[in-house]
């Protein structure tokens, strides 16, 4: 009996043993540097006095606060995160509508849009900066060679237009993962609310906005979420085609902490990523909370 209950005991404790590592990685790599960072941001962590840091209380988030590039950085990263997001839930949903149609070779072309997904950020900031480039890239070539010369511009290295040009790369880069939830999406919706719509006299875009619209609006949400999210976290996408850069006009969160942290300000980057948790925390709670307001069902 005893030796029953003993095995009975060893088998419920089994899912332990098999958690616990990967339990002890996540307590290594994620919850042990983010207590270390909570620390920090509250000292004046350098390298210039590395081995004493002193508490400084909020003086960090205060010259933080004060400083014109952490702003133009917040600035920049709004702007990064609402128009790749727009033009992802756009682009994502035309795509998805013309693929999920009878096509030939629809899958190649499914294929073909998802691909630059699952290529290296930093491989795709290296080919757009030599499409980019303002003499002999292929872009403002082309441009040159149909006699738009006009339209030839310095895209990296012009600030108005630096951000739109690093934008411009993430939506392609994008695109693909917005249309394959908006697929999965339209998947979904049963065939027969089409039938009955016909049924009922709809047309085409009144069957577009009453049926395909409201079934796939989770399809929305998560595509709306995932790329907001996204968008604020960016980094690669701007630390491979211009690093901040012209005069900061592409600095983003991302570059703004890198940069900080390798100035030697530990306690002031460390300080700049807590405000960072917090507000990526926020978006997700108010996005999810807003979206479990929104959820159709069927």
């Amino acid at each position: 009996m005893l030796r029953r209950e003993f095995a009975m005991q060893k088998a419920r404790s089994y899912p332990l043993y098999l958690a616990l590592p990967a339990f002890l990685l996540f307590m290594l790599f994620f919850v042990l540097p983010n207590i270390a960072g909570l620390f920090m941001s509250f000292t004046d962590w350098s390298a210039f006095y590395p081995l004493n840091p002193m508490f400084n209380g909020l003086e960090n988030f205060k010259d933080l606060f004060e400083s014109s590039v952490f702003k133009k950085s917040i600035f920049n990263t709004v702007y990064f995160s609402v128009v790749t997001t727009a033009a992802k839930i756009v682009l994502g949903f035309l795509f998805a509508i013309l693929l999920h149609n009878q096509l030939r070779l629809k899958t190649f072309y499914r294929t073909l849009v998802f691909a630059p997904v699952v290529i290296n950020p930093i491989v795709i900031a290296v080919i757009f900066k030599a499409l980019y480039e303002d003499v002999n890239g292929p872009i403002n070539a082309g441009l040159r060679f149909i006699g738009l010369d006009v339209l030839a511009m310095p895209w990296l290295s012009d600030p108005r237009i630096a951000m739109l040009s690093v934008s411009a790369m993430d939506i392609w880069m994008g695109v693909g993962v917005t249309m394959i939830v908006f697929l999965a999406g339209l998947q979904s919706v049963p065939e027969e609310f089409y039938e009955a719509a016909t049924i009922d006299g709809a047309g085409a875009w009144q069957k577009f906005m009453r049926v395909t619209l409201p079934l796939t609006s989770y399809a929305l949400m998560i595509n709306t979420m995932l790329s907001l999210i996204n968008g604020t976290k960016v980094f690669a996408q701007v630390y491979g085609l211009t690093n901040g850069g012209p005069a900061d006009a592409t600095q983003v969160y991302g570059t703004f902490i890198f940069k900080s942290f390798g100035a030697g300000l530990f306690g002031y980057s460390a300080a700049a990523g807590l405000l960072f948790t917090i507000v990526i925390s926020a978006i997700s709670f108010l996005l999810l909370r807003l979206f479990k307001r929104m959820e159709v069902e069927y």
